[in-house]
């Protein structure tokens, strides 16, 4: 696996492993060049409901699963924004992936967006099953990145402690604004209603 500190991605993915059965449904909610979408199918995903609202990213996603021979009935590929993904997957899912910012050798002003990231984390968490596993790669370093990691950030912290487990990690000691992870997981035993305002500890939706 490699450096896990060292690497970002190796990190997420030890995370990933802890989580994932062979068989299981997840979610890549930014798609982009496909590495996580990929990395997911290796690791025994039995479904995967793959996001993104570039149709080049779609392509690059389905091409990378086809040279790896991994491309199957069971992968969908979606065009669309993952703020809408429960319009899509109707089942809980042991894994969903973020890795927020541009789609890397296209157009940096096209970004994941602070107001559809936060709803789109919201939707999430209520097809989130117990013991579930839900990550998000944050970066800071290009326009409006930072904005959206902090309102991001907002929104973990209000979650309820009664019903989550979050836990963010950061690169103390590196410069150019490396990427930060973010992992939030429903507590053991706990259940809660989706459909009802009962995810926060305030008494009305992060802004």
């Amino acid at each position: 696996m490699g450096n896990i500190i060292r690497s970002c991605t190796q990190t997420v993915l030890l995370f990933v492993s802890q989580y994932l059965s062979p068989g299981d449904t997840v979610i890549d909610a930014t798609c982009g060049n496909g590495h996580d979408t990929v990395a997911l199918a290796k690791m025994g995903a039995g479904t995967i409901y793959a996001f993104d609202i570039q149709n080049t990213a779609i392509e690059q996603t389905r091409a990378a699963l086809e040279r790896a021979q991994l491309y199957s009935e069971n992968i969908h590929l979606i065009a669309d924004g993952h703020e809408n993904m429960r319009q899509h997957v109707k089942e809980k899912v042991s894994v969903i992936l973020f890795n927020l910012g541009y789609l890397p050798s296209s157009s940096k002003e096209i970004t994941t967006k602070k107001e559809t990231t936060v709803k789109a984390v919201s939707e999430a968490l209520k097809l989130l099953k117990k013991d579930g596993l839900l990550c998000i790669t944050l970066y800071s370093g290009h326009p409006g990145g930072e904005e959206e990691k902090q309102a991001v950030l907002r929104f973990a912290r209000m979650l309820d402690p009664k019903i989550w487990h979050v836990a963010f990690i950061r690169m103390l000691n590196q410069p150019n604004q490396p990427p930060e992870i973010l992992l939030i997981t429903l507590k053991r035993g706990v259940q809660f209603e989706e459909d009802k305002n009962c995810m926060y500890t305030g008494a009305g939706q992060p802004q």
